[in-house]
C-alpha cells in the first residue's frame, strides 16, 4: 500500500504550471509547492536507507518515481533553478543517484540535451498557443 501512496504522492499540478510559468513570482510559488510534496515524499517513502524499492534491483515503483524526479530534473536544466536539492532532500536525492546509477537505467536514459531541447520547444509552442 505505502508504494501506491508514494506514486501518488508524486502527481505533483505544481509541475505543470511551473512548466509554462514565465513570471518570476508564480515561478517561485510554484517551486514551493513541488518542494512541499517532495518533503512528504521524502518523509513518507524514502526516510530509511533503502538502495532501491526492490532492494537492490529495480522494479515498476523505482521506474515510476524515477521518471517522474528525472523529469523534474529536466526542467531544473531548463528555468536553470535546482528543484531536487541533495540538502533538503537527501534520502529521494541519493534514491535518485542509486536509480540512474544502476547499468539498465543509465544505459537507457534518454540523452538529456535532447530531452532539454525538446521540452523547451514543447514549452514554447504551448507559450505560443495560449
Amino acid at each position: 500500500m505505502i508504494i501506491i501512496y508514494c506514486c501518488q504522492l508524486l502527481k505533483i499540478p505544481a509541475v505543470g504550471a511551473l512548466f509554462s510559468s514565465r513570471d518570476v513570482e508564480e515561478r517561485k510559488n510554484n517551486i514551493e509547492k513541488i518542494w512541499e510534496h517532495l518533503r512528504v515524499v521524502e518523509e513518507q517513502c524514502f526516510s530509511y536507507e533503502k538502495k532501491l524499492f526492490g532492494g537492490d534491483t529495480i522494479n515498476i515503483v523505482d521506474i515510476a518515481i524515477g521518471s517522474t524526479i528525472n523529469f523534474l530534473v529536466t526542467i531544473e536544466d531548463i528555468i536553470e533553478v535546482k528543484i531536487l536539492d541533495g540538502e533538503k532532500f537527501p534520502h529521494l536525492y541519493s534514491w535518485f543517484n542509486n536509480f540512474k546509477g544502476t547499468p539498465i537505467i543509465n544505459e537507457n536514459l534518454p540523452n538529456q540535451e535532447k530531452m532539454v531541447a525538446s521540452i523547451i520547444k514543447l514549452r514554447n509552442t504551448k507559450v505560443v498557443n495560449n
